[in-house]
Formats: C-alpha cells, structure tokens, sequence
C-alpha cells in the first residue's frame, strides 16, 4: 500500500513543525505545501524539497490534509476540504466562535469526512503515564498552563491555551457531562485580547477541576495536580515528569503539653516511556484516522465538548 500524500496548509511557525514531523515519517509523503505567501510557502518547500503553493485546490488533491493557518482562516478552508472529503487534521481551536465549530463538525458528519484538533497534550508522555497510574476517576484537578507575554497571538488566552487544559481535564474525567461553575479573566491595557484567565468546571457524579491559564507570566509552567483514589498523581507537561503522593499516616501527639499534628506522605516516581516526540505521536494518531483503524466518530464527539466549556468561559468572564 502506498503511504498517503499529506499537504500541509499554513507554512508559519506551526506549519514548520507538523512539515517537519510529515518529512521524518515513514509512514507518510510531505506533497505540497500552501500558504497565502508565495514566498514563505516556496521558503519551507525547499527545505523539505516539495511544491509550493498560494492555492487550496491544490491541498484539496492529496490524501489528507493538515490545517495550521490563522484560526480565522480555519471556517472557509475547512469548508472547502470537508466538501472535497478530504481528512483534516486542524490545529486548534477549531474556529473561534462556537457556533461555527458546531457548523462544521456537523459538516463532517455529514460528509463522512474524518477530521481531528490538534490537542497535542493527549500524547505528552507524562499525561499518558498518568493516566496508567489512575485507579479511579478523579475527585479534583488542578492545573496550571502559564506563559510569558506572546503578542503575535490574536486571539484569546481562552482559545489559545486554556484549551488545551479544558481537553485534558474533559478526558481524566471521562468526558462526563461537565458545566463552568465560575470564571475571571483579565485584558490588560497593553492587549486587545484576554490574556489571564481562571475558571472552575464541575461534572456529572461529581468531581471538580481548577484551571488557570496565562500569556502575562515569567516562565512556561505546564503542570497537573491529579486528586483520585487515595493518590495525587502531580505531573509536569514541559519537564514530562511525574510523581506519586499518598498520604499513609495521620496522628495527635501530645508534646510540652501542646497538641501537635503529623501526617506522613510516601512519594513514588514512575517510569515515564518516552515513545516519541508528541507532535509526532499526535501525527500518527491522524494517520490510523485516515486508514481507518481510529474511528472517526469518537475523534468528532471529543472536539465539541472542549470548544463548548471554552466558550462557557468566555461568556462567564468578566475583563475588570
């Protein structure tokens, strides 16, 4: 069977990255490569020693496609690929308004048409070791995705990386149905956009998550804090390491004739396998999503509930 053609639509900083995991591939063909700049596309194709091109008929002719364009430009090419029934792989979010996610995952469907976000956390090496080590579905969540300032990115914190929290917290949780109790954001004078934000989620059976996201920090912090079956499982997304926490002993002591309090905590650190880099992995998922060994209706049903609970958050925060 001959490897499947993949055209890449969107040659910036992102586009770079998925032609480059397409080019290392076995499995795959890097065809052409399309951006609305003839010279950025005709930069990166060289590099990779493919076709470029301005024109999205000609990504429309491969296999499959992988869309990392600006979010605003995801609805119209979308469009045009889902009615041309081609796969797509779209970097998130899928679309910056809800109702339009909604218009094209039902597009998708209608058309049978295989499409995936790219939710790259899911095959962080750490986030899947985690999920091995848990017993039971989580109690509380907490997590932390905070960045330093990144004034090329138009859109807001909410969609740009609060998303990727709201996708891994929906999957811990077993995608049980899930509400936003509460949540406060911040635009600073200096940006148009929304560049802190905070929320709570709640789901069905109970449990609850704890989220904060932010473009107006010192360093990147990418961490989870896992409450669940007698263990808190803490894993760090960037340093992709875990630990594991379970309290084993609590007492009152009696010392000088003042009551004290101990607890004694054990700390495991597992094994974390590293089978690849996540882009990669990610890459290959959207692979088995073309061949037909991942099915496409489950990879649909896990895009809309993120893009839901993001634009919960958006319309329950409040700019001070």
């Amino acid at each position: 069977m001959s490897r499947p053609v993949i055209a890449l639509l969107g040659a910036g900083e992102m586009g770079s990255k998925h032609a480059r995991v397409i080019a290392e591939s076995a499995d795959a063909e890097l065809g052409v490569i399309v951006d609305r700049d003839p010279r950025v596309a005709a930069r990166l194709a060289t590099m990779y020693g493919t076709t470029p091109s301005t024109c999205i008929d000609d990504a429309a002719k491969a296999d499959a496609v992988i869309l990392a364009t600006s979010t605003a430009c995801h609805p119209e090419c979308l469009t045009t690929l889902i009615e041309a029934g081609v796969p797509v792989l779209v970097e998130k979010p899928v679309a910056s308004d809800f109702a339009e996610v909604s218009q094209l995952l039902e597009l998708a469907a209608r058309h049978d048409v295989p499409i995936m976000c790219g939710f790259v956390e899911r095959f962080n090496a750490a986030f899947i070791t985690a999920l091995r080590l848990l017993t039971d579905v989580p109690d509380h969540v907490l997590t932390v995705r905070h960045s330093p300032p990144a004034p090329r990115i138009a859109s807001s914190v909410v969609n740009d990386i609060l998303l990727h929290d709201l996708d891994l917290v929906l999957g811990l949780f077993q995608w049980k149905a899930a509400a936003i109790v509460g949540a406060a954001s911040y635009r600073p004078p200096t940006s148009s956009w929304c560049e802190l934000v905070d929320c709570i989620v709640s789901f069905d059976g109970g449990g609850i998550a704890s989220l904060s996201a932010s473009r107006m920090g010192q360093r990147k912090v990418r961490s989870l804090s896992i409450h669940a079956g007698g263990q808190l499982v803490e894993v760090d997304l960037l340093r992709q390491d875990v630990s594991v926490c379970r309290n084993v002993s609590q007492e009152m002591m009696l010392t000088d004739g003042e009551i004290a309090y101990r607890s004694s905590t054990e700390v495991d650190i597992p094994f974390v396998r590293h089978a690849g880099e996540p882009l990669a992995l990610q890459f290959a998922h959207f692979l088995g999503l073309i061949n037909g060994s991942v099915d496409p209706t489950t990879e649909r049903d896990h895009i809309r509930p993120d893009h839901h609970l993001a634009d919960r958050v958006e319309a329950m925060s409040t700019s001070p």
